[in-house]
């Protein structure tokens, strides 16, 4: 009997402590009153500059944006990696201080490209061969090359993704661009 009761209560503890963890109230608690918005809200004008109609040149601190595709060949693609080159093109270019244009584009397109079973990269290291990624940039009709390969056990797709969106970086920079 008292082993019934003392795991009634063992019960009883823990559905108090998961109701109290997240964050669920007795319905006896009143629910705040809705907040009265104020008229000067809506006599305020809009802070937003009006469009414009003329396209603006790039500014200094920009890089162009990449327009991504798949150019080589019969090659296996993987639908994650031009989502991880533009997110890490964009967080290369904030890291060194440059906005990504809304109005300029450069062309990424992946030329070559291997990627090695994560299994067997992790088992058998560089004997299972190499991840590779190369890239070719089109801007302001000068062409660029931007690659890498990775023998690494540890090391797959992704460190590859960041290097080559690094290398765009650096070379599509205001910098070291054409202009």
């Amino acid at each position: 009997m008292n082993l019934r009761f003392s795991s009634a209560c063992v019960a009883v503890l823990i559905c108090c402590f998961q109701c109290h963890a997240f964050g669920q109230t007795s319905p006896a608690e009143p629910s705040p009153p809705p907040s009265a918005t104020p008229s000067s809200e809506s006599s305020t004008p809009d802070p937003a500059p009006p469009p414009s109609t003329v396209a603006e040149a790039p500014k200094a601190n920009e890089v162009p944006k990449l327009a991504l595709r798949w150019d080589c060949g019969d090659c296996t693609q993987n639908v994650k990696v031009l989502p991880l080159i533009e997110e890490e093109y964009a967080k290369e270019a904030l890291a060194k201080g440059y906005a990504v244009s809304a109005t300029e584009v450069a062309e990424l397109s992946i030329t070559e490209y291997r990627q090695r079973p994560p299994g067997a990269r992790v088992m058998f290291g560089f004997l299972a061969g190499r991840d590779i990624l190369k890239t070719k940039i089109v801007f302001r009709g000068k062409e660029f090359v931007a690659e890498d390969y990775s023998a690494n056990a540890w090391l797959g797709m992704n460190s590859l993704c960041a290097s080559v969106a690094q290398q765009a970086v650096k070379q599509l920079s205001p910098s070291s661009s054409p202009q």
